[in-house]
């Protein structure tokens, strides 16, 4: 999906995406945040805890994913690959610079209802 894309994203979906990052450890983290997109920049920026700001901080590994979900049940969500870094004028604030993104299908109602998940 194109960058060009993510202003009318966010009017579906709104500002508050769950952050997945990594630790040095290879453990997931996962939080709630609050986001602002930057168009010129294409990045967005938000203020997570610290310790997904020592994920975001890694030196050539701030991988993360935005994950946005539908808003209903019927609605795909929304999956965005970021490149995070720190904010050099600001230590708490996270800047996540848009990788790429796809639409992905609602989870079935229950398991086995869409073997190719």
């Amino acid at each position: 999906m194109a960058v060009n894309e993510v202003v009318s994203r966010l009017a579906t979906y709104g500002s508050a995406p769950f952050l997945v990052t990594v630790s040095a450890d290879g453990i997931p983290k996962l939080v709630h945040v609050a986001v602002v997109w930057n168009a010129e920049a294409a990045t967005f920026r938000c203020t997570p805890g610290k310790g997904t700001m020592c994920n975001v901080a890694r030196a050539g590994a701030g991988l993360g994913t935005l994950v946005f979900p539908g808003p209903d049940a019927e609605t795909h969500s929304w999956l965005v690959d970021v490149i995070g870094e720190v904010d050099p004028d600001d230590p708490d604030t996270a800047v996540l610079a848009y990788g790429s993104s796809v639409l992905h299908r609602p989870a079935p109602a229950s398991p086995g209802e869409q073997t190719y998940c």
